[in-house]
């Protein structure tokens, strides 16, 4: 488990690193199949998965999320646009990689506007929480 957290002038940037004991094709699945999101991240709206493709999603405490997909690599790479009411769009990514029978997921968000990067810290660390909670047996 690792994190690190970057500022620059007005944004700043979160990766977080986590090791989960499943398959990437399970994490996978995780992080795209809309019954799974609902339990971890947040209940999906609307969600084309496809580059190009819009989405939203309601997440926990009640924040609405829209955004795009940038990019899609199955079982490797999830890159989105990410954008909360009155926040300037950011840009989330999802890269994953086995090791051995488990999987390390690396979560990117860059471009989050300076005054909510700490916030965003810790609820990508609470919701990487609740990942690892979904993808136990």
């Amino acid at each position: 488990m690792g994190y690190s957290f970057l500022v620059t002038p007005q944004h700043c940037s979160v990766r977080l690193t986590r090791r989960y004991s499943a398959p990437v094709a399970e994490v996978w699945r995780a992080l795209t199949d809309p019954e799974s999101l609902a339990r971890w991240l947040g209940r999906p709206n609307d969600v084309e998965l496809e580059a190009g493709g819009s989405f939203v999603l309601e997440l926990p405490g009640g924040d609405r999320v829209e955004g795009r997909v940038r990019g899609l690599e199955p079982e490797r790479v999830l890159e989105l646009d990410w954008s909360l009411p009155e926040e300037d769009v950011s840009l989330v990514r999802f890269e994953l990689r086995a090791e051995g029978d488990r999987t390390v997921l690396v979560l990117d968000h860059n471009r989050v506007e300076e005054a909510h990067g700490m916030a965003y810290m810790a609820r990508w660390t609470r919701l990487l929480e609740r990942l690892d909670e979904e993808l136990r047996p």
